[in-house]
C-alpha cells in the first residue's frame, strides 16, 4: 500500500470519525428539545460503530488527536475527549431520564450486546454505507 496509502488510509478513517463524533453530538442536542428515546438509542448505536468500534480497529492511543467540529468551532480533541463528548454525554442524558430498561438498553447497545443487533437491524443500509 506504501506510505500514501497508509496516510490516505487514517485521513479517511479519522474523518469517519469526527463526522460520528459530530453526528451523536447532533443526536443529543436534538433529544433536548425533543426528548424521544429515539434520539438516545440512534446516537448510542452511533457510537458503537462510529466511534468505539473505529477507535479500536486503528489501535489509537487516548492522547491521538482528530479534528472535529463542535458547537461551530473546529478543534483538535484526543481520543479520551472523544469518549468524553459523545458516550460520556450520552450516559449523562440517559442517567437523567430515571428510567432504568433506557439506561439497561442503552448499555447493551454500547457493548455490542443482543439489543444493539435489534437497533443494527433496523439500520437502512445506506446510512450504514456511509458511517462503515
Amino acid at each position: 500500500m506504501g506510505i500514501f496509502g497508509n496516510i490516505l488510509n487514517q485521513t479517511k478513517e479519522l474523518t469517519r470519525l469526527a463526522n460520528a463524533i459530530e453526528n451523536v453530538n447532533t443526536f443529543l442536542d436534538e433529544y433536548e428539545h425533543d426528548p424521544d428515546p429515539t434520539w438516545l438509542y440512534a446516537a448510542a448505536w452511533l457510537c458503537k460503530v462510529g466511534v468505539v468500534d473505529i477507535i479500536e480497529k486503528n489501535g489509537w492511543p487516548p492522547y491521538y488527536k482528530v479534528s472535529v467540529n463542535i458547537n461551530g468551532k473546529r478543534q483538535f480533541i484526543q481520543m479520551t475527549e472523544v469518549m468524553t463528548v459523545t458516550i460520556a454525554r450520552l450516559s449523562y442524558k440517559t442517567s437523567k431520564t430515571n428510567n432504568n430498561q433506557l439506561q439497561e438498553n442503552i448499555s447493551n447497545i454500547l457493548d455490542g450486546g443482543t439489543f444493539f443487533y435489534k437497533i443494527d437491524k433496523q439500520i437502512p443500509s445506506p446510512v450504514r454505507k456511509i458511517i462503515e
